[in-house]
């Protein structure tokens, strides 16, 4: 019997595209549909490679001994998996954490990052405040606790010409088991990369929000500042949806970006 490589990974990737791969991880209470319209205007000149994280979607199970390296392990094994001995990884909010582990972890399998929403230099009251949040989620239930997360995603004006929109995503959050949620929004709220930035040698694109909650242009500056490589991108009037928002604008950021890189 043929072993199959991808039978010992968190969920079976999609693959669309040629070029250089570029591995993209979404974040909590997500899927890798969260990607499809940056992978929509980036397919010609990449291999765009996505999954669902353990838990979510497609993804395996979730359990107990969660953590941050057990996700860059599964992020090591896609890689693998799909055969590229070098890949570019993006990653938003939790993911964007992934990345950042993983690239500190496999630099010889990374040729440039780009961490998108990502929070950094969390003070000890906004652990406070999202320990807080998450004892509400856990006593309250996740449903009537979302309307504090939700009004961080989109703004005003997207929401009002795509009433769906915000519904969907809440249906997104909803569609996940609640002790997995929980599970995951506690090591996001915990989380902290910030040690492992200054050992990561690999070009960096720090994109956001300028309005994004916890992890605004400002964050992105101080995590620009952190690393031997990095630049920034801040989407004026934007909040922390803008892969939904503005796909187009990210994916050419990251093109640019990927062009840049191999000129040099």
């Amino acid at each position: 019997m043929v072993n199959d490589p991808l039978s010992n990974i968190p969920s079976r990737p999609s693959v669309t595209g040629t070029g250089q791969p570029i591995i993209f991880v979404h974040g909590n209470a997500s899927t890798r549909e969260v990607w499809t319209d940056v992978v929509g205007h980036l397919k010609d000149d990449h291999c765009c490679i996505s999954y669902d994280l353990r838990g979510h979607g497609d993804g395996c199970p979730s359990d107990d001994t969660l953590s941050l390296d057990q996700l860059v392990e599964d992020l090591e094994k896609v890689r693998a998996a799909t055969g590229h001995q070098r890949v570019a990884l993006v990653g938003h909010s939790l993911g964007a954490f992934i990345v950042a582990r993983y690239a500190e972890r496999h630099p010889g399998r990374v040729d440039w990052i780009s961490l998108m929403a990502m929070p950094a230099g969390r003070t000890e009251g906004d652990k406070e405040s999202a320990a807080d949040l998450l004892q509400k989620m856990k006593t309250m239930g996740v449903a009537q606790t979302m309307p504090v997360l939700s009004s961080s995603w989109y703004t005003e004006s997207f929401t009002a010409s795509h009433p769906g929109a915000l519904q969907k995503r809440l249906d997104q959050v909803l569609a996940i088991d609640e002790a997995v949620f929980l599970r995951f929004y506690g090591l996001y709220s915990c989380v902290d990369v910030d040690a492992s930035l200054p050992h990561i040698a690999k070009p960096a694109l720090i994109m956001t929000g300028e309005h994004a909650r916890g992890c605004g242009a400002e964050v992105a500056a101080n995590v620009a500042g952190l690393m031997h490589d990095a630049s920034t991108v801040v989407f004026a009037d934007m909040k922390n949806g803008i892969l939904t928002e503005i796909p187009e604008k990210v994916a050419q950021s990251l093109h640019e970006f990927a062009a840049s890189i191999r000129e040099i």
